[in-house]
């Protein structure tokens, strides 16, 4: 069964990067300030040992839902939650983030570094301070494709949740239309 939707999402992806670079239109700018998100995630522990904590070294989140504002200067804050439903582990996460695009917000094309914090409430309530790296696709005038990931590191002496890795692929939606063509007095 997982093997199928494994199989399944590889495909998905595949024909979602073909898709994505033979399209033009614009990002999340200073005229298109609000995004939503939908994805699929997962956090992955480092070692054996750590997941076994949790109950195992991979936890799988679906949904995720974060809503992104820019705000200025290529930088937008991003909040997102997610849960772990069909997993038998207990995940939680409660993300805010600072995301900083290098001037590309008004690309096909985004790839942006992140820095954030979380609260994880698995075993108990635990903050992590986030890093980490993305990039958006835009598929159309309203949708896009996002790729991200975060190492979420939670202090040593914490015995019940460890720094592990989180990564999260899904889709974006912008609340204001894009321009497909843009003109040169638009820019």
């Amino acid at each position: 069964m997982w093997l199928l939707i494994l199989l399944g999402m590889k495909i998905n992806f595949i024909f979602i990067l073909l898709v994505c670079f033979t399209l033009q239109v614009k990002s999340q700018n200073e005229k298109q300030k609000w995004v939503a998100g939908i994805s699929l995630a997962s956090a992955q522990y480092l070692t054996a040992f750590q997941g076994n904590v949790l109950g195992g070294k991979y936890i799988y989140q679906t949904p995720r839902f974060n809503i992104s504002k820019y705000m200025l200067s290529n930088i937008t804050l991003d909040a997102g939650i997610s849960v772990a439903l069909f997993d038998s582990q207990t995940y939680t996460t409660f993300d805010g983030t600072l995301r900083y695009d290098f001037g590309a917000s008004k690309n096909t094309v985004v790839p942006y570094i992140l820095l954030g914090g979380s609260f994880i409430k698995a075993k108990v309530l635990t903050a992590t301070v986030n890093i980490g790296a993305g990039n958006t696709f835009w598929l159309s005038q309203n949708y896009g494709f996002n790729l991200q990931v975060m190492y979420k590191y939670s202090e040593v002496k914490v015995e019940s949740q460890f720094s592990h890795f989180y990564t999260s692929m899904g889709l974006v939606y912008s609340f204001s239309s894009r321009t497909l063509n843009p003109r040169i007095w638009q820019d």
